[in-house]
């Protein structure tokens, strides 16, 4: 069944969702120039970034605190925003590895396929943990148990200045935070399979030497690379709308992005 949000003139209607891990339904409202401006300023590897978007455009009927939010569900937000935005397909730009050959190879998948393939599953070794909601236990064949919770967005943002922000999450998210190596690879194995994560490899073949190609993806930061890119326009719509119209600064970014494109583009058929 389609269950669409409510909107304003600020916003389009956008089908609700469930998160891959929450299972919270969630829809999207379109952009303004506030956004727009959020991203044009911003830096697409902060997780900052991807929270404070994921705030002001997500929607749901819970009370939703966003950066209590799993990283993978904050980050599948930011692959359907990139979707809703620019499109499905995802082509990157990588290099041959054949030293002898090293031409430029388009790797191209579909975003939604690529969350289709990274939704979460329950391991057999893992369950919650009585009595204490978003823990776990996972346990060993020989009876061992190490409690854990999946780290969040909020974490992410809390850690990102943090000298070793690995060991600092391992603290907020294993109990205890030293169990020995056996017993975290385990948690680590649990978290993987219960929110896993959106970046990783991604392999094709050159279709010019036939050698295979595996490059990195960080699906969110690319994907807010993409929309901070798209994002920078706002500076001429503001400059044209301002001089055109002399409309404020505030009163051209609080415009939805489809009335504001249009507007720009009557404004600058005028100049030609």
């Amino acid at each position: 069944m389609r269950d669409f949000t409510r909107h304003s003139d600020r916003e389009v209607p956008t089908e609700r969702r469930p998160l891959p891990v929450s299972g919270i339904l969630v829809g999207l409202r379109g952009f303004t120039g506030e956004e727009d401006m959020l991203l044009a300023e911003g830096r697409p590897e902060d997780p900052a970034l991807a929270l404070s978007l994921v705030e002001r455009l997500a929607r749901s009927r819970d009370r939703v605190d966003w950066a209590a939010l799993c990283v993978l569900d904050i980050d599948s937000l930011i692959l359907r925003l990139r979707r809703a935005t620019l499109g499905d397909r995802i082509i990157a730009d990588v290099v041959c590895s054949n030293g002898e050959c090293r031409c430029r190879v388009d790797l191209s998948f579909g975003l939604k396929a690529y969350l289709a393939h990274h939704q979460p599953k329950r391991p057999k070794f893992a369950e919650p943990l009585q009595g204490e909601p978003s823990w776990f236990v996972a346990s060993d064949k020989h009876g061992e148990k190490i409690d854990f919770r999946l780290p969040t967005i909020g974490d992410t943002v809390d850690l990102v200045d943090e000298p070793d922000p690995v060991e600092s999450l391992a603290a907020l998210c294993l109990r205890p935070a030293d169990a020995p190596p056996r017993l975290r690879a385990l948690a680590e194995k649990a978290m993987a399979a219960l929110a896993p994560s959106l970046s990783g490899p991604i392999e094709g073949r050159c279709p010019q030497c036939g050698a295979a190609i595996a490059a990195h993806f960080d699906a969110r930061t690319y994907c807010l690379r993409e929309l901070c890119d798209r994002a920078r326009f706002i500076y001429d719509d503001v400059d044209s709308l301002a001089e055109r119209y002399h409309w404020s600064e505030q009163e051209i970014l609080s415009l939805p992005n489809e009335r504001r494109l249009i507007y720009a583009e009557r404004v600058r058929a005028r100049t030609l």
